[in-house]
């Protein structure tokens, strides 16, 4: 397996990607070239024999959720007292690849990416699916030693109001997150 940078040139696909399998809506893609734009928006790839594996991406020095919710974005504001802050955008394992602790790699690397760009913090922010499966839980807990948690039931319901819909639940979702702050 190779891990490597994602190059600039190489996000548009990765946001059609993200858009495919994990947050439905065009919205995700323009955020995402926007990110892009102002060089605020990185990531690890995994790669076997030419194919892509999977990968990770991270926004650099924001606090921001998939769904605003600006009391919680505060709070973690202020446990963070000043320091540099990085949140997790998205991490894919394709299907051919999983149950191999590619997303737990791929985390390892993502941290020390953000580290070396002076984050001090690493939010992550997992989906809790209806059935209650966390399915990017074991990779989160790579990204360093957890300082603050929060679970909130029904995270996502709004995000239909902001042009995206849930790959599990669609238009109504009624998925929680549970957010964690990790120490890099």
């Amino acid at each position: 397996m190779e891990y490597l940078e994602i190059k600039p040139e190489e996000f548009d696909e990765i946001a059609k990607e993200i858009e495919r399998q994990l947050t439905h809506g065009k919205v995700i893609i323009d955020e995402i070239k926007r990110k892009c734009e102002e060089g605020r928006y990185f990531g690890i790839k995994a790669v076997e024999n030419g194919e892509l594996a999977g990968f990770y991406t991270y926004v650099d020095d924001v606090i921001e959720c998939t769904v605003p919710h600006p009391e919680l974005e505060k709070e973690i504001e202020e446990f963070a007292a000043g320091e540099k802050v990085t949140t997790g955008d998205a991490i894919f394992i394709h299907p051919n690849f999983q149950r191999r602790g590619l997303g737990m790699e791929l985390a390892r690397r993502v941290s020390a990416h953000a580290k070396s760009k002076g984050a001090k913090y690493f939010i992550t922010e997992a989906w809790i699916h209806p059935n209650g499966s966390i399915p990017s839980h074991k990779a989160f807990l790579c990204n360093g030693e957890v300082v603050w948690e929060k679970t909130i039931p029904l995270f996502y319901k709004d995000m239909d109001k902001l042009g995206m819909e849930c790959p599990i639940c669609g238009k109504n979702c009624i998925c929680g997150a549970e957010l964690q702050l990790h120490k890099l």
